[in-house]
């Protein structure tokens, strides 16, 4: 039986996704191949390079926003993705899909198409840097020739890449929506209807999963929180843990 999990993107609230593959290892469950979108590509990154939820956990707590961020000075975005890039090569450092412990896909928006692509062969940390562009805030990603931002503009929760290479599929969503917005400007407005539409992609794309984890309490983050990393680690293992023992998922993937 091949067991897969589809991990949404969010921001920092993706650290959520560690406390579910916690959870999981504590049991011995194995996954067999993962898929993601923006923050859940660099989860899974790291994941299906053999790293332990715990190293990737301290990777993240260590990030100081203020050295991944550097002016792009272009039109296109006002941060580079550069030092994010090299960020992501001190640590991983075989760059190739074809040399990781565990299948990984990554989804990333093809910006002249207007479609999802999904990345499974050749350059590993290009593809991550791609999924995770976020429109606006940083410059496009140039890659095969083609531009790409932010996987989860189409679909945060690529669990339709995988869907046919799995038995059972486990959908982890981390990025819910605040019920208590309250807007103070246009740009306030402009995020929430972006937020909107994303959310609803991922909602869409839960369809096709066999079960469904969204760990409660993570509207109240924002997503560029990394000081709050650890408080959303906890909370998607708490709830994990709840999850897990009251479900019949382990009994269906062992």
């Amino acid at each position: 039986m091949k067991f897969g999990i589809a991990l949404s993107g969010g921001g920092v609230r993706g650290v959520a996704h560690l406390g579910m593959l916690k959870a999981l290892e504590e049991r011995n469950i194995s996954i067999d191949i993962v898929s993601g979108t923006s923050a859940g590509s660099i989860i899974g990154l790291f994941y299906c390079s053999g790293f332990t939820t715990e190293r990737i956990l301290e990777i993240i707590l260590d990030i100081s926003t203020f050295k991944l961020v550097r002016p792009a000075l272009s039109w296109n975005g006002v941060l580079r993705m550069s030092s994010i890039r090299q960020y992501l090569k001190g640590f991983v450092k075989h760059d190739n899909f074809a040399d990781l412990e565990t299948p990984l896909i990554i989804a990333a928006t093809n910006l002249k198409k207007g479609e999802t692509t999904y990345f499974k062969k050749g350059p590993l940390i290009e593809a991550v840097c791609a999924s995770s562009c976020i429109p606006v805030l940083f410059d496009p990603v140039m890659l095969e020739g083609e531009q790409y931002i932010d996987g989860g503009i189409l679909n945060n929760l690529p669990a339709e890449a995988i869907r046919a290479k799995c038995d059972t599929l486990l959908g982890c969503h981390s990025n819910p929506i605040d019920i208590d917005f309250a807007p103070k400007n246009a740009k306030d407005v402009m995020e929430r209807a972006l937020m909107l539409s994303i959310t609803r992609n991922a909602y869409l794309s839960k369809q096709a999963c066999d079960y469904f984890f969204e760990p409660k309490g993570l509207g109240s983050y924002k997503v560029m929180d990394v000081n709050k990393a650890q408080e959303i680690y906890r909370i998607g293992y708490d709830q994990a843990t709840e999850f897990l023992e009251t479900s019949d998922l382990i009994k269906n993937v062992k």
